[in-house]
């Protein structure tokens, strides 16, 4: 049975549907949603960890477990704005009908099991701020459309199984608020992309994955001055240590160790920025 099934006897039998469309069709959304992630009620996926009455003794989706709406006086409706279900064991794959969820601003799925690929309804959510899909079994590649979540502060992907490169066109989108933004422990291949200019950024992770090249040149306090973390060890990166890094004057932390880099680390000239810093490993 598949969870779009199940998600629909349950409105009609258990739940009690909105008879305004939107909000309909975003309880079925997270319905969806929910029965995909956990298996309930699919013998396919046995051994969930989240018990069926832990959600669905409810009959509105926002009184489930994880699951937190808001009342928008502007459409006049009530919107599910977060779904947080970190640490659930859940095992089932994230459904595209999370696209029919447009308000939600965060979607906290870290630390489970979750197999499949990141679909690309994800990239959809234009509110979203806060993205956390880290430490699952994530496979396939991160898609360009994820410069469409470019107000997000949090977007975390890392320790998966993603694979190939990071799309070129990060921070083309205009405003860029990432702040924390990390792919550390995946298999990511290529280079760190040039022109990303995250000028929100306080840290940067791209550790642990198989990047070559170089550490871009435009890192650096024109276009990153609110960086103060910045991760690209355990790599295959080449080249020398860019001078313009000991020159940004909110950096605390550099980890550069476990590349193929040549040279020495950069004179750091000015004695306050010397003091700022708290770690460089390289």
């Amino acid at each position: 049975t598949s969870p779009q099934s199940l998600a629909f006897h349950w409105m009609y039998f258990e739940g009690n549907p909105s008879h305004n469309i939107l909000e309909f069709f975003e309880q079925y959304a997270v319905a969806v949603v929910f029965f995909s992630l956990t298996g309930i009620r699919q013998s396919s996926l046995p051994g969930n960890s989240l018990p069926q009455d832990d959600f669905t003794a409810t009959s509105q989706p926002c009184g489930w477990s994880g699951v937190r709406c808001a009342y928008n006086y502007t459409s006049n409706m009530t919107h599910v704005t977060e779904i947080k279900l970190p640490m659930r064991g859940l095992k089932g794959p994230i459904p595209e009908e999370i696209g029919f969820v447009p308000y939600l601003t965060k979607l906290d799925l870290a630390d489970n099991e979750i197999p499949g690929t990141i679909p690309e309804a994800i990239y959809s959510l234009t509110k979203l701020r806060h993205l956390y899909l880290n430490d699952n079994k994530l496979t396939g590649t991160i898609s360009p459309q994820i410069d469409n979540l470019n107000l997000a502060e949090h977007i975390y992907l890392g320790q998966n199984y993603l694979n190939g490169t990071l799309p070129s066109n990060i921070g083309t989108n205009r405003p860029n608020n990432w702040r924390f933004f990390s792919v550390y422990d995946n298999k990511l291949t290529g280079s760190i992309p040039l022109n990303m200019r995250l000028r929100n950024a306080y840290q940067l992770d791209f550790s642990h994955n198989q990047f070559e090249g170089e550490i871009p040149s435009d890192i650096n306090e024109e276009n990153y001055s609110k960086l103060r973390m910045l991760y690209v060890c355990h790599n295959h990166l080449n080249g020398r240590i860019p001078s313009s890094l000991m020159e940004m004057k909110k950096m605390k932390v550099f980890y550069f160790n476990d590349n193929m880099l040549a040279g020495g680390i950069p004179e750091v000239g000015d004695a306050e920025l010397a003091r700022n810093l708290i770690t460089i490993r390289a």
